[in-house]
């Protein structure tokens, strides 16, 4: 039997869900597909901050479609990972290899740590990596998973 896929949910990915956004199909195709437990999802802790600040400085946001976009977060239960050592060790090993923020670095030590992909429109953050690029998969090249007859 096949595992499911898993990958690590970027916020620059989850945002799309609540705003529109180039990709904002593709994103809610990752969306339906955890709903419809093709893929599993699993989350730093911090994405719930990064999805409020982003929607915070997103044109036209207010500040009930912010505070329900992440309500709506956690309602649907993705796993989501606290910054445990293993975590944090991975990822401060890779911020000063890849020249990145620790922030970044922990959905890379995560994607690394789980044996997932990080799936990310983050496109400044997959061209600065090279070492660790293979964790990542840009959401333009998520394929939906095909369905179980």
């Amino acid at each position: 039997m096949e595992r499911t896929p898993l990958f690590i949910l970027d916020a620059s990915v989850a945002v799309k869900w609540f705003v529109a956004e180039p990709l904002r199909k593709k994103a809610l195709n990752v969306r339906e597909d955890y709903f419809e437990n093709r893929i599993d999802l699993l989350a730093p802790s911090l994405i719930r901050y990064e999805i409020g600040n982003a929607l915070r400085f997103h044109p036209g946001s207010s500040p009930k479609e912010l505070a329900q976009a992440v309500k709506t977060i956690a309602d649907m239960q993705i796993e989501q990972a606290d910054l445990a050592q293993e975590t944090v060790t991975a990822a401060s090993e890779i911020a000063f290899q890849e020249r990145i923020t620790f922030y970044d670095a922990v959905y890379i030590a995560l994607a690394e740590i789980n044996r997932a992909r990080l799936l990310t429109d983050d496109l400044p953050l997959y061209k600065k990596t090279s070492r660790k690029q293979n964790l990542l998969q840009l959401l333009k090249d998520y394929k939906r998973p095909r369905r179980d007859s």
